[in-house]
Formats: structure tokens, C-alpha cells, sequence
């Protein structure tokens, strides 16, 4: 097992960073972390997805609102908006895929701008929508477009400890 290999390195050294520096991001960098999102697996290579990239203060000042005052939203240089388009899914696989494929989807495509960011030497952290109605109204989304997650991306201004995992045996279990 090569335990070595920068993926596993990526994957085993990423954390969430809640407290970001100001410093803008370079244009190619954030547009190598959309590549990224958009090399996401998706069902039926459907990629039922849209990326929203905030850098406007008074936006993000709104959004960290709407997302109970978690303040790294409004530190951050640029806030990626993760937004499903269920009817995309929907096309193809129906019920399953509005209500289902599509947020597995946009999952694996914050997974994959989340080991990015760090790979980049930036920090990140995932914060689920809850106030999708309000956050949905805020950046003037069409009806087609379902905000998802919100992904702070900076500069970190922190370095968090690991923060602990369950031991393999109370998460998984070999069957057969």
C-alpha cells in the first residue's frame, strides 16, 4: 500500500479551516479549483451542477447571515455556491434522480474542490445549506438551481489539529 502517494497525503492532511486571511485569490488559481469541480463523477455523466464564485462583501456579509453567522463566509476572499439542478438528474432518472443523484453529485464535486483548495495550499471548509429558500432569493438563483453547500475558500489563518475519526471497526464491517 503506497500510503505515500500525494492523494492519500491530501486526503489524510486536509482539515476544515473556519478562519481565512482576507488576501484575494489569483484568477488561475480559482479557476483550476472550478476545473475541479467540474471533473467530478456524476450519475449518467449527467453533472447536474452550477458554481456560483461570491466575492462581493455585501453578498457574503448576506450569505453569513443566512448561514448562522458562521464568520469564515465572511472572511473569506470568495465563497463557492454549490447549487444541484435536480431536473438535470430528473431527465434521466426520475424521482431517484431529483431527490436523490443529484446531491450525491454535487457532494463528490465539493469533495473534489475541498482536496483541491489544500492541494492549492489554501484552506476551506464545507457548510450545508439549511436556508436554501433565503440563500436562493439572496443570489437571484433561477428555480432550476438548488444551493447545496457553501465552500469559504482563503488563505488559512489557522492550522487545526486533527480532530479525531471512529476506529474502523465501529464504521465499517466485512461481509462475506
Amino acid at each position: 500500500m503506497n500510503t505515500e502517494s500525494p492523494v492519500i497525503q491530501c486526503i489524510f492532511k486536509r482539515r476544515s479551516v473556519r478562519k481565512l486571511k482576507p488576501d484575494p485569490l489569483p484568477d488561475q488559481d480559482m479557476n483550476l479549483m472550478l476545473e475541479c469541480l467540474q471533473m467530478a463523477p456524476s450519475a449518467g455523466n449527467i453533472q447536474p451542477w452550477f458554481f456560483y464564485i461570491v466575492k462581493d462583501q455585501a453578498l457574503k456579509d448576506r450569505l453569513c447571515t443566512l448561514s448562522f453567522d458562521q464568520k469564515v463566509v465572511a472572511q473569506a476572499p470568495v465563497v463557492f455556491v454549490v447549487c444541484a439542478r435536480p431536473l438535470e438528474s430528473a431527465k434521466e432518472y426520475g424521482d431517484l434522480g431529483r431527490d436523490f443523484f443529484c446531491i450525491q453529485d454535487t457532494a463528490a464535486a465539493v469533495q473534489n474542490l475541498l482536496l483541491a483548495v489544500h492541494a492549492m495550499g489554501y484552506g476551506a471548509v464545507w457548510i450545508g445549506v439549511v436556508k436554501e429558500k433565503e440563500i436562493a432569493a439572496c443570489l437571484g438563483l433561477p428555480e432550476n438551481e438548488r444551493p447545496v453547500a457553501l465552500i469559504p475558500v482563503g488563505l488559512a489563518d489557522e492550522s487545526p489539529a486533527f480532530p479525531g475519526r471512529k476506529s474502523l471497526d465501529k464504521i465499517s464491517r466485512v461481509l462475506g
